[in-house]
């Protein structure tokens, strides 16, 4: 199975996605932004190319759209072009002047942290990954330095020391009903939280599944999922206050959270290959985390600003 960072619809003909997402966090944590290239096939199978992006301190959100023509994404590498656009595990380079909108700039990218991936359990998704699935999601930088400069409708982002994420997901559809978190700006120390829980069909029915990794980068990296027989109890979620918390019990010790979601602009998200469902993003949510072992030794708490959450209910 090749890494899921490279292209993996290159024989798709409809009922498509597939889109990375790179987000950015300015070092001063005065700018926040998401952005997400990618493709479609509708189920006629009509097929475009796009660039969103997501303004976390405004809420406004673009959707740059292009010709397929315009697409290029290797399928043995992580290098994706679209129009003057590129976008790869080193950095990117935005070229877009239209009458949408202006992004110009280019970021590197340094001290990555990938996620740990093996032949056996090649991303967060473990052996779901292997299934036919509606939508498979994969993490490929769990934390990154940023280097350079974005001007986004002309104003001047400077992003030099701060820290970016980048994940993506493809196959048909969204699932209709899921929630979503990642957190990077611990004000304890430097640690990375991803947690996502959802309606999954499978084989004509549905199940809930989850998943949730946190790693302080050192000597903690511990991952609770469906399919290793994790725990998820005490789970609320109230999608008026934008409001979740859960307490994650695995092998590795109990994982407590909670999430207050916080302004938030409207992105477009697949529905059979059709990028017509709109969705609630925010990049400015509130997530604290306590991890304890299974001796009861309390081994991470803090909290994090500037982390993405959406509420799909």
């Amino acid at each position: 199975m090749k890494k899921q960072e490279y292209f993996q619809g290159q024989h798709r003909k409809r009922r498509y996605f597939e889109g990375w997402y790179f987000k950015c966090i300015s070092a001063d944590r005065k700018h926040a932004i998401a952005i997400i290239p990618g493709m479609a096939i509708d189920p006629q199978g009509q097929k475009h190319a796009f660039i969103q992006v997501i303004n976390a301190v405004t809420g406004k959100t673009w959707y740059h759209h292009f010709s397929y023509s315009e697409f290029l994404c290797l399928s043995d590498d992580f290098d994706l072009r679209i129009g003057n656009n590129r976008f790869s595990a080193t950095g990117l380079d935005l070229n877009i002047d239209t009458h949408e909108g202006l992004l110009k700039g280019c970021l590197a990218f340094r001290d990555i942290h990938a996620f740990p991936t093996t032949w056996h359990n090649p991303g967060i998704m473990g052996p779901f990954t292997f299934l036919p699935m509606e939508c498979y999601h994969a993490i490929i930088h769990l934390y990154h330095e940023l280097q350079g400069k974005i001007e986004l409708d002309g104003e001047i982002l400077d992003f030099d020391g701060g820290v970016g994420y980048i994940e993506k997901d493809y196959g048909r559809s969204f699932p209709k009903t899921y929630l979503w978190l990642q957190a990077s700006h611990f004000d304890s120390s430097n640690a990375s939280f991803v947690f996502s829980r959802a309606r999954i069909p499978f084989l004509g029915r549905e199940f809930p599944g989850f998943f949730a990794y946190f790693t302080d980068f050192k000597d903690i990296k511990v991952r609770f999922a469906t399919y290793n027989h994790s725990k998820l109890a005490n789970w609320q979620v109230d999608p008026v206050n934008r409001t979740c918390s859960g307490e994650l019990s695995g092998p590795a010790g109990t994982l407590s959270f909670k999430a207050q979601m916080s302004g938030g602009g409207t992105l477009r998200a697949p529905v059979d290959g059709l990028m017509d469902r709109e969705i609630i993003e925010s990049i400015t949510a509130h997530v604290s985390v306590r991890l304890v072992s299974r001796h009861s030794e309390v081994l991470f708490q803090g909290s994090s600003s500037e982390a993405g959450m959406e509420i799909c209910l």
